[in-house]
C-alpha cells in the first residue's frame, strides 16, 4: 500500500519549496504537484532534487480538474494500484511525516473510503480548523458570510476523541482509496473552486463509501479563505459552485 500525495501549485512556488517537511515525505511516499501557473526554477530544482513528480501543463484550470489531472497520470501509466491512497492535499498543509506514518497504520486499523485528519489554524495546534462539516442547508453558508451568525453545521472537533464517520471534509485533507476515487470518478469538472469536497463527499455516501475523521492524525492549515470578501473573485466562485451544488446546474 503507498499514498500518493497531490499537491496543485498556483503561483505557491517558493511555499512549497520553502516546506520543512515536504522533502523529508517525497524520501518515503510519491508526491506530485500539478502547477496551474508557469513552475519557476526556485520549484523545478527543488522538485528535482527531492524526487517530486512535477506536472508542469495545463495552466488556469480548476481544482477539480487539476486533481484529476493528477490521478489520470499515475493510472494510464500503471503508477497507482487498487490498494494504495490518492491524498489530495493543498499547498499550505502543513504535516510532519510521522503523522503520514501514523495515518498509513490508521488506515489498517479503521476501515474506510475516504479519511481526513485533524486540522489546525495555528503551528501550537491550539485552534482548530472546523473543516469538517454536516452536508450544508440552503441557507447554511450564508448565515456565515452575510450575517455573520455561527455556523451550526460544523462538528465540535474539541469533544472527538476517537475516528467518526462525518458527512464532508474540506478538499485541503482527503485521502481517497485508489478504487474509491475511479468509481467516483474523481471530482466534478464542473465545480472550478469550492464545493467540489462537499460534491464528492455526497456522491459517495449516496454509493455507501464512508468517509472517516482520525482525530490524533495532526497538521496545520494555513488557508487564506479568499471567498469571505464579498467583492473578490473567489467569492464570485464561491457563489457560482453553492448555487451548482444546491441546484445541479
Amino acid at each position: 500500500m503507498m499514498i500518493f500525495l497531490s499537491i496543485i501549485n498556483h503561483n505557491h512556488d517558493k511555499m512549497l519549496a520553502s516546506n520543512p517537511y515536504l522533502a523529508e515525505i517525497a524520501k518515503k511516499y510519491n508526491v506530485l504537484i500539478k502547477s496551474n501557473t508557469p513552475v519557476t526554477e526556485e520549484l523545478l530544482l527543488f522538485s528535482q532534487r527531492n524526487n517530486i513528480t512535477l506536472i508542469d501543463k495545463k495552466y488556469g484550470r480548476g481544482f477539480s480538474e487539476n486533481n484529476n489531472i493528477v490521478f489520470d497520470y499515475l493510472s494510464k501509466n500503471n503508477i497507482i494500484n487498487d490498494d494504495d491512497f490518492f491524498l489530495v492535499i493543498n499547498p499550505d498543509v502543513l504535516i510532519d511525516i510521522s503523522q503520514l506514518i501514523q495515518l498509513e497504520k490508521e488506515t489498517h486499523k479503521v476501515k474506510s473510503d475516504i479519511y481526513t485528519i485533524n486540522l489546525f489554524k495555528d503551528s501550537d495546534l491550539s485552534i482548530h480548523e472546523y473543516s469538517i462539516k454536516r452536508f450544508p442547508r440552503l441557507t447554511g453558508p450564508l448565515q456565515g458570510l452575510f450575517l455573520k451568525e455561527k455556523r451550526t453545521d460544523s462538528y465540535d472537533k474539541e469533544n472527538i476523541c476517537e475516528p467518526i464517520e462525518v458527512d464532508w471534509a474540506a478538499g485541503s485533507f482527503l485521502m481517497f482509496k485508489k478504487k474509491c476515487y475511479d468509481e467516483l470518478k474523481g471530482f466534478n469538472q464542473k465545480f472550478f473552486m469550492y464545493f467540489e469536497d462537499v460534491d464528492v463527499c455526497r456522491r459517495a455516501q449516496k454509493k455507501g463509501m464512508v468517509l472517516t475523521y482520525l482525530p490524533n492524525i495532526k497538521a496545520i492549515h494555513k488557508g487564506a479563505f479568499n471567498n469571505r470578501n464579498i467583492f473578490s473573485k473567489h467569492f464570485i466562485w464561491y457563489l457560482r459552485s453553492y448555487l451548482r451544488y444546491h441546484f445541479n446546474f
